[in-house]
């Protein structure tokens, strides 16, 4: 709480430094100066202000990509809200059950070599200075301007650099937290670009199941565990383990999660929540299920989640309440969404799940 208050205080800062020297440098004695224009025009503002929000996640992706590219990195998927390209088939589609959590995303995959010499500052900050270079554009161009005009420059400059400030100071695992967790130790950055690769192999349609074992073999290595990049692998695992389904090696897996990392602390533990609650159905762990499914009704993240996957809804109502009928229900519908599986699943996964999940009808 006192971080986040300390953010926001930041932020109101910096906004009201820069209105202020703007007033000064036009010569404006107070507030209402600035202020004294049509108030119909205020909605018009607002909504302005709101739409710019997108432009500046495209120029945040934009800098990752133009900076990744200046050292050495190839693209692989630029995302922006629910519209996503993907470099594999040279596509560009509408995701139905694209993450709340993702405003955007640039993945690219590393150059070839070792791990220890291979760059990552520029791939990484690059999304922060392409935000701060527009601020800084807009707020300069405000002094050029007559005073009305400019002044909405100087407000429509609070958005980039307010998104340059979110990304630089280290949070959850934002671009400045990866930078000073990879910055920090080899481990963490031997992670960060087996997690681009393995990326890479994703989007470009590989088999979970033909993913190189090597990229798994730090899941039980307690150095690898004081990071939170390693939860990316922990999540790659248990896809993995569900497409052999294997449901002892996906619940261990989950297990292994909780125990060794901070789970509510990772961008994961919506997925984490999900999943657990249809292991927790499968081997009948119902007061666990219950749990968590009274968790997930309480918290609006959490319920746009399960409302999205109607495989681990199915498993709720089949194990856990016995509704044979809405179970059915459920997993009939999933047809109509197959090509939209749920966020971080295959959909040859996810589909072959609900066939084995559809089994238990057949008799």
């Amino acid at each position: 709480m006192k971080k986040s208050f300390l953010r926001i205080a930041i932020h109101i800062t910096i906004a009201f430094i820069m209105l202020y020297r703007y007033m000064i440098a036009k010569g404006f004695d107070n507030l209402g100066q600035l202020l004294s224009f049509d108030p119909i025009l205020i909605p018009i503002l607002l909504a302005g202000l709101f739409l710019s929000i997108y432009v500046h996640i495209f120029l945040h992706e934009g800098g990752h990509f133009l900076f990744g590219k200046l050292s050495g990195y190839r693209l692989v998927s630029f995302q922006v809200r629910r519209f996503k390209y993907s470099q594999a088939d040279h596509s560009l589609h509408h995701m139905q059950a694209a993450s709340p959590l993702l405003a955007g995303q640039c993945l690219m995959a590393p150059p070839n070599g070792d791990y220890a010499e291979l760059p990552y500052r520029g791939y990484l900050l690059g999304g922060i200075l392409a935000n701060a270079l527009t601020g800084a554009a807009l707020y300069s161009s405000a002094f050029l301007m007559e005073p009305k005009v400019g002044s909405l420059f100087v407000l429509l400059s609070f958005v980039p650099v307010w998104m340059a400030l979110s990304n630089l100071l280290p949070k959850g695992q934002n671009d400045g937290a990866v930078l000073r967790e990879v910055s920090r130790s080899l481990p963490a950055r031997r992670l960060l670009f087996q997690q681009l690769e393995m990326a890479r192999l994703i989007e470009g349609k590989v088999p979970f199941a033909d993913l190189p074992d090597a990229y798994f073999e730090d899941l039980k290595d307690a150095q690898y565990q004081k990071t939170f990049l390693v939860d990316y692998f922990y999540m790659v695992a248990y896809v993995r383990a569900l497409g052999e389904l294997e449901f002892e090696e996906a619940d261990s897996l989950l297990r292994a999660f909780s125990a060794h990392r901070p789970v509510k602390e990772s961008v994961y533990w919506p997925i984490y929540v999900m999943e657990s609650l249809f292991c927790d159905a499968l081997f009948g762990r119902l007061t666990n299920a219950e749990e968590k499914y009274i968790q997930i009704q309480a918290h609006p993240l959490l319920k746009r989640y399960w409302y999205a996957n109607n495989r681990i809804r199915a498993a709720y109502a089949f194990f856990c309440r016995v509704d044979i009928e809405e179970a059915k229900k459920l997993l009939k519908q999933v047809s109509a969404g197959a090509e939209n599986p749920p966020e971080g699943m295959d959909n040859n996964i996810e589909m072959l799940v609900i066939r084995w999940l559809n089994s238990y009808f057949e008799h």
